[in-house]
């Protein structure tokens, strides 16, 4: 379906060419298609290709701190790679129920649950002690809380991507194997976060972040779990911030005043809520420049860009949760603007006609 979509948006680029019969009938078709592409064909639901084979009777995404009706519409130094600036205390753990954080004794990571099984974080993560065991804490805001009936704390196995290197040659994702999967109906404070390979915000879209790290460059870990919103900015910017290596189109960046991720917060996702209200990983946290200067932003990975490949071969075993009861589909979404789309392309192909 996907690529019928795709060939058929083909025939508007030709369509608009000056060789094209009505060619002024079809700039406006091609107009239309642009701004359909821009405003009705985003959003997202999770992946049916990553996680259609088991699904719970759970949902994800699902924030219940915010009133959402789902009926609705210069030099990176490795200190530095962990890295929330500028960000205020998430107000309760069911905001983001899927935020997780992981240690191995010596490190601190974050990361977020997309399954009853596998953690989502960072390749550097791990990086140091690939072939070891993780403890992954759930459903805590604090860090120095140990005493949190709410708390699960579970074993797990790390999940390298294979042509990982360094944050800055790119591929930096891992997942977390628990060793017991998460039962939903026995933790209904925990929930994961939703993945799909639809989700790359625009420059200037906002999305947010959150973390346990640095609350400044240099300064102590919050301990409390702290959140922010930033914006998306063009891979051009980016490039421009972070001159010294090259910035892919396998990563996401963010850059907003006197707010940025800091050490500690590697890993965690870079959340992108849809216009029904629940949240989608579009990245994950992956570097930015020394001492987390809000002035230059954050790279994260691209979270679509890994989902068919490794995530989907590594996660045979897991069992998935859906979007909320009642959020429309985004591929039904899509093909009922399609539908739309050449309805009132025809309309303007037989006005020039009169």
């Amino acid at each position: 379906m996907g690529t019928r979509v795709s060939n058929t948006f083909s025939i508007v680029r030709t369509c608009a060419s000056t060789s094209f019969p009505f060619s002024s009938t079809c700039h406006t078709i091609a107009a239309l298609h642009r701004w359909m592409q821009m405003n009705v064909l985003k959003g997202s639901i999770n992946d049916p290709e990553i996680g259609a084979r088991d699904s719970l009777p759970c949902s994800c995404g699902v924030s219940e701190d915010e009133e959402t009706s789902y009926d609705s519409q210069e030099i990176l130094e490795e200190s530095d790679l962990n890295r929330i600036i500028g960000g205020t205390p998430v107000p309760s753990q069911r905001k983001y129920p899927w935020m997780a954080w992981m240690t191995d004794g010596a490190g601190f990571c974050g990361g977020a649950l997309i399954n009853d099984r596998y953690v989502l974080t960072a390749s550097h993560c791990v990086f140091q002690n690939s072939s070891g065991k993780y403890n992954v804490t759930l459903g805590n805001l604090d860090v120095f809380n140990t005493s949190n009936p709410e708390a699960i704390k579970i074993s797990a196995t790390a999940i390298m991507h294979p042509e990982f290197k360094n944050v800055t040659s790119g591929n930096d994702v891992a997942l977390l194997k628990l060793d017991t999967p998460l039962n939903f109906t026995d933790h209904p404070h925990i929930c994961p976060i939703c993945i799909s390979t639809d989700v790359n915000p625009n420059p200037g879209t906002k999305v947010t972040i959150a973390g346990w790290g640095r609350i400044s460059g240099g300064g102590p870990m919050s301990g409390k779990l702290r959140e922010a919103t930033v914006y998306v900015i063009s891979q051009e910017a980016c490039q421009d911030n972070f001159h010294m290596v090259n910035i892919s189109e396998n990563v996401i960046c963010t850059q907003s005043g006197g707010k940025n991720v800091c050490n500690g917060d590697s890993g965690s996702s870079l959340m992108y809520q849809t216009p029904a209200g629940y949240y989608i990983s579009a990245g994950i946290t992956s570097f930015g420049r020394e001492g987390c200067s809000p002035e230059y932003g954050a790279v994260f990975t691209r979270t679509a860009n890994y989902l068919r490949d490794f995530v989907k071969s590594n996660t045979e075993d897991a069992v998935w949760c859906r979007p909320p009861s009642g959020a429309q589909s985004l591929r039904s979404s899509k093909y009922f603007h399609f539908h739309l789309f050449w309805f009132l392309a025809s309309l303007l192909v037989l006005s020039s006609w009169k």
